[in-house]
C-alpha cells in the first residue's frame, strides 16, 4: 500500500525522536501526521519508549518516559452493579512516567487514552484523597449513570496521574507520608496535574498533528480541588472545569477533622446504632420541612435551627444504650455542626472553616453510613491510626499533621495545637489550599466553571464550597459570574454521591451529567439552567426508576411540581402530587433527560 499513512508508523517514530527529545524542541513543530484507522495499532506502538523532554514541560521537572503504547480493541458494555464494565472504543492506551527534579522524589505516573476517533477534545480526571493510585481516565465521571458512554467512548482523549507519589510504598495508616518530601507535596498540591497535561498536550500534538480545541478538567473532593486549582494558578491551559464537592480549603478541613475525633478516645464514639438514633432524630425533625414527608433532608439551611441535640441525651448523661446519646457524644456531633476558627488567617486570609450539614447520616457512602465512614470509623480511635477501623476523618488528619506540618511520625496528634505551628501551616496552605477567588483570567478566556455540592456531606462541609462560589461573585462581579459558572445543589447526597430514605433506604435521584452541560457551554455557548437527576437500575437496560430536578444554588427544589416541569413517563417512586402528572414536559427538561439516558 503506497500511501502516506503505510510509511506512518515509521515517520511517526522518527518526529517523535526528533521532537521530543531534544530540549530546545518546541512541541507546535510537528510534522502534519494523522494516523488512519488502518494504521493505528502501528501507530501507537510507535510511542513506546518515547520521551518529552523535562524542558517542554511548564514547571521544573525531569524528561517524561512513555514507558509502554497498547492498542486496545473496542470491547463491548459487559456486567452489571459493580461488574459493570463500559464500552471501549479503538484506543491507544499510553503509560508514563514523569522523572522528578529531587532524586529523592518518587515520579509522577500518568496515563492517557488516544481514541481512533478523536473528537479533538481533552479530558483530564482528577484524584481522590490524598491520591497516590494511577488515575486511568478509564472510568466513569463521578455521578454517571450506569448507562452513561465513558467520555473515551464519546471521543475524548482522557487522562490521569497518581498525583507524583505511590501509595504502595507507604503503609495503610501513613497514607501522607509522601508530605516529607518538599517536591512530592508540591506535586500533590498542584504541580503534577500541569505537568501531566502539559505532556499529554505532546503527546496529542505528536499523534494526531494538532492540539485539541478543547480541554476539560473534570474531578470530585480531591479532584474537585485540583480542578479550581487548575482555573486558578494555570487559566490558560483549560476551557472548563467541572468541580464535585471540591475541598477548597484543604489544610483547613484536614485540620478540622482533629477536634471532632479527639472527644471520641473519652466517650464520644458513636456505634452505628447511635448514629442510626441521630439519623431518624434528624428525619423526624427536618424532613417534612420541604413539603414532602419522604425521609430525605432537602431544606437544609431550615434543619439546623430544628435541631435540640438534648432530647437525644441519655438519663444522667452517661451511655446507656444506642437508643441515646451520652453528653460527650452530644458534644461531639454538636462539634461537626459548629466551624472551626483559626488563630491566624491561611491562604487568602481565611480563618474559619465552616460547619457541616444535617441530614441522611445513614446513607451508604457508598458503603458505610456516611457518618460511620468519615465521623466515627467502626470503632473507638487509635493513636496512631488503625487504617482498618478508623474514621476517615482521624486517619487523613492525623496523617495531615504528621507528614505535612510537623513532619514528625511519632506526633501524638491529640496534643495538636495550629498556633504553634503557624509559619508551617501557612506555607502548607499555600501549597494545597484553592481557596483563591480571582478567576477573572480563566473567565476573560471563556473558561467555564461548574460545581455541584452534595448537602448530606459529611467529609467536608458543602459551605466552604458555597463561600467560595460567594468569594469569587465578589471578586469578578455578579455578571462575570453568571456568565461563566453555575453552583448546583444536590440535597440529602453524601460525598460519593449518593442519596437515600433514612425511612425506607430506598434510592434518590443523584445521578447526572455534567461533562456535556459544560462542553455545549464551552462549544456552543448554550448556558446551563436546571439539570436532571436520575436513579436508574443497574442491570441492563438500565431503566430510569426516579428522577428529579437539580437547581442552581440556593434552590433545593425536590419535585417537578415545584418547577413546572413534568415527566412524560411516571417511573417509579418520582415523587409528585397525586393525579397532577401528565405530558407537558417543556422542551429544555425533555431534551435534559434524554442527555442522561
Amino acid at each position: 500500500m503506497n500511501t502516506p499513512f503505510a510509511r506512518l508508523p515509521a515517520l511517526l517514530a522518527t518526529a517523535i525522536a526528533g521532537l521530543l527529545v531534544a530540549a530546545c524542541g518546541s512541541v507546535g513543530t510537528a510534522p502534519t501526521l494523522a494516523p488512519a484507522a488502518a494504521d493505528f495499532k502501528a501507530s501507537c506502538a510507535a510511542l513506546q519508549g518515547q520521551v518529552v523532554a523535562g524542558a517542554q514541560i511548564g514547571l521544573p521537572s525531569g524528561n517524561a518516559t512513555l514507558r509502554s503504547a497498547t492498542f486496545v480493541p473496542a470491547a463491548a458494555a459487559s456486567g452489571s452493579g459493580a461488574s459493570l464494565r463500559p464500552a471501549t472504543p479503538d484506543h491507544c492506551q499510553v503509560l508514563g512516567s514523569i522523572a522528578p527534579v529531587d532524586p529523592a522524589a518518587q515520579p509522577i505516573q500518568f496515563q492517557v487514552n488516544l481514541p481512533v476517533a478523536w473528537n479533538r477534545k481533552a479530558l483530564q480526571y482528577g484524584g481522590g484523597g490524598y491520591n497516590g493510585v494511577l488515575v486511568t481516565g478509564l472510568a466513569p465521571l463521578r455521578d454517571a449513570a450506569p448507562d452513561d458512554p465513558l467520555p473515551l467512548m464519546r471521543g475524548y482523549v482522557t487522562l490521569g496521574t497518581d498525583s507524583g507519589h505511590q501509595a504502595s510504598a507507604f503503609a495503610a495508616n501513613s497514607i501522607g507520608q509522601f508530605g516529607l518530601n518538599d517536591e512530592m507535596l508540591a506535586n500533590y498540591g498542584y504541580a503534577a496535574y500541569k505537568k501531566t497535561h502539559d505532556v499529554a498536550l505532546a503527546i496529542m500534538r505528536l499523534y494526531y498533528a494538532q492540539a485539541p480545541a478543547r480541554f476539560y478538567y473534570f474531578g470530585g473532593s480531591e479532584g474537585g480541588r485540583e480542578g479550581l486549582t487548575m482555573a486558578q494558578r494555570f487559566p490558560a491551559d483549560y476551557d472548563g472545569i467541572v468541580s464535585v464537592v471540591p475541598v477548597v480549603q484543604l489544610s483547613m478541613l484536614f485540620q478540622s477533622y482533629i477536634p471532632r475525633t479527639v472527644p471520641q478516645f473519652s466517650g464520644g464514639w458513636m456505634n452505628a446504632g447511635k448514629v442510626r438514633t441521630l439519623a431518624t432524630y434528624v428525619s423526624d425533625r427536618c424532613d417534612a420541612l420541604d413539603g414532602i414527608a419522604d425521609g430525605v433532608v432537602s431544606n437544609y439551611r431550615a434543619c439546623p435551627s430544628r435541631i435540640d441535640l438534648q432530647a437525644l441525651r441519655c438519663n444522667g448523661g452517661a451511655d446507656t444504650g444506642d437508643g441515646c446519646l451520652s453528653d460527650a457524644q452530644i458534644a461531639m456531633v454538636r462539634s461537626v455542626h459548629a466551624p472551626n476558627d483559626f488563630p491566624f488567617p491561611l491562604a487568602n486570609g481565611l480563618t474559619r472553616y465552616p460547619a457541616w450539614f444535617y441530614g441522611n447520616e445513614t446513607t451508604p457512602d457508598p458503603v458505610d453510613a456516611t457518618m460511620t465512614r468519615w465521623v466515627t470509623g467502626s470503632a473507638v480511635p487509635t493513636e496512631p491510626p488503625n487504617a482498618a477501623s478508623a474514621g476517615q476523618y482521624w486517619l487523613y488528619g492525623s496523617n495531615f499533621v504528621k507528614f505535612f506540618v510537623t513532619r514528625d511520625a511519632n506526633f501524638d496528634v491529640r496534643t495538636y495545637k495550629p498556633a504553634d505551628f503557624k509559619v508551617r501551616l501557612q506555607q502548607v496552605s499555600a501549597l494545597i489550599d484553592s481557596s483563591n477567588p480571582d478567576l477573572s483570567a480563566f473567565f476573560a478566556r471563556g473558561g467555564k466553571l461548574i460545581v455541584r455540592e452534595n448537602m448530606g456531606d459529611l467529609a467536608q462541609s458543602p459551605q466552604a464550597g458555597i463561600d467560595y462560589f460567594a468569594a469569587v461573585q465578589a471578586r469578578v462581579g455578579a455578571q462575570v459570574t453568571r456568565e461563566s459558572a453555575r453552583l448546583y445543589i444536590s440535597p440529602a447526597s453524601t460525598h460519593s454521591g449518593h442519596a437515600s430514605s433514612v425511612t425506607d433506604g430506598s434510592p434518590v435521584p443523584t445521578m447526572v451529567d455534567l461533562l456535556d452541560p459544560l462542553d455545549r457551554w464551552v462549544s456552543a455557548g448554550t448556558a446551563p439552567d436546571a439539570l436532571v437527576q436520575t436513579v436508574k437500575n443497574t442491570a441492563p437496560p438500565h431503566a430510569l426508576r426516579a428522577s428529579r430536578p437539580m437547581c442552581q444554588y440556593p434552590d433545593y427544589r425536590t419535585t417537578w411540581a415545584e418547577t413546572g416541569w413534568w415527566p412524560r413517563a411516571t417511573p417509579a417512586g418520582l415523587r409528585s402530587p397525586e393525579g397532577v402528572l401528565r405530558d407537558r414536559a417543556p422542551a429544555a427538561a425533555t431534551s435534559s433527560a434524554s442527555s442522561t439516558a
